[in-house]
């Protein structure tokens, strides 16, 4: 994981990033914080990866402790700003690919769109690390990129080719990103802004999260509205889950 490019994208937030607090179309990920509240009365939550922290002054008004933790200085400087008021708050910097939070195991925890590295050996340390956070009977609400969005989003931007006179053959060729290898496709990694971050097939968010010993509880598209002149919606996946 590079930190200086995080620490950028953290500095400049609101022009690099879209921001899931933001651009949640029917407001699924404050939904659930607020469920994972009525079900963890006085609970402990975790923001894994809180970036500049977004959710986290909803998490910790929700919840009785939250323990906030990201990989970069500059987010976690701004989510603390964000809760400064807040006493029951704490904030630790982490990169999950190398180490696991120092803080208990929670009642509920959020990670959103942190699970996306392109190296699989690094995904997979970050997924245990992640799990290993949640105690048994606790909940993860997990968001995560749809690869299923990124491949219908390839084929609206080909239909239009299409639509505006192009051969087929010009049409895929303009479309399909050309620096792209095959084991890149098969494993769901694609660029976004032209860094490579990892996609997940539905069935796969799923299966992964029972890899880690937790019961699927449902998987939601987590939509946002079309960009402008966009005839579709793009979407990541919410999961949320129990862990064993």
């Amino acid at each position: 994981m590079n930190r200086t490019y995080w620490d950028r994208i953290s500095e400049n937030y609101q022009d690099e990033v879209l921001s899931v607090f933001d651009n949640d179309l029917h407001r699924l990920v404050e939904e659930k914080i607020l469920a994972g509240a009525v079900a963890y009365p006085h609970g402990n939550a975790a923001d894994i990866g809180c970036g500049v922290g977004r959710f986290t002054p909803l998490l910790a008004d929700s919840f009785g402790r939250l323990d906030a933790c990201d990989y970069t200085s500059v987010g976690l400087k701004k989510a603390k700003a964000r809760c400064r008021s807040m006493t029951n708050a704490r904030f630790h910097k982490v990169d999950l690919v190398s180490g696991s939070p120092p803080f208990p195991a929670v009642d509920f925890a959020l990670c959103v769109n942190v699970l996306i590295m392109p190296g699989h050996a690094a995904r997979m340390n970050a997924w245990r690390s992640v799990a290993g956070q949640v105690r048994s009977g606790g909940t993860l609400a997990l968001v995560v990129p749809s690869h299923e969005s990124a491949l219908m989003e390839y084929y609206h931007a080909i239909e239009l080719r299409l639509d505006e006179g192009e051969s087929c053959s010009s049409a895929l060729r303009n479309s399909i990103d050309e620096k792209a290898t095959v084991a890149d496709l098969r494993m769901g990694v694609l660029r976004l802004d032209d860094v490579r971050t990892k996609h997940y097939l539905k069935d796969e968010v799923e299966q992964s999260l029972r890899n880690y010993d937790f019961e699927i509880r449902e998987t939601s598209k987590l939509e946002y509205a079309p960009e402008g002149d966009a005839r579709y919606s793009n979407w990541d996946w919410l999961a949320v889950a129990r862990k064993l």
